[in-house]
């Protein structure tokens, strides 16, 4: 209990060495835990969402063909053109999901979902 007491203590001198009298303390100490108990789920949350970015993030994403692949083309994936092949014929227009990534060359089939 002491240290608790110790803190408040502290913080009253630098309430004093700021100008701020001891009826500031309340709503400062509030605005803090208020922000604390928002921030902190927030990150805890973004730690958990599924990677948006690179090679990862575009593993299980859906497109569309440009043209037809036999076994290359071009796809429309995440709002970007993209170079892609595919171990069987898939039309032009028909909708795809990414499978892998070589280098710049998305590897994709056909939807089976077809969304």
């Amino acid at each position: 209990m002491g240290e608790v007491s110790s803190m408040v203590e502290l913080l009253g001198v630098l309430l004093r060495l700021l100008g701020l009298d001891r009826n500031a303390l309340l709503p400062a100490v509030a605005l803090l835990i208020l922000f604390f108990l928002l921030a902190v789920p927030a990150g805890l949350l973004a730690q958990s969402r599924r990677i948006a970015t690179g090679r990862q993030g575009i593993v299980g994403e859906r497109g569309r063909t440009v043209g037809a692949l036999d076994p290359e083309g071009k796809v429309f994936v995440h709002s970007e053109y993209w170079n892609a092949v595919a171990d069987e014929p898939i039309g032009e227009g028909e909708r795809i999901v990414v499978t892998g990534v070589d280098g710049m060359r998305l590897r994709v089939e056909r939807d089976p979902q077809g969304r």
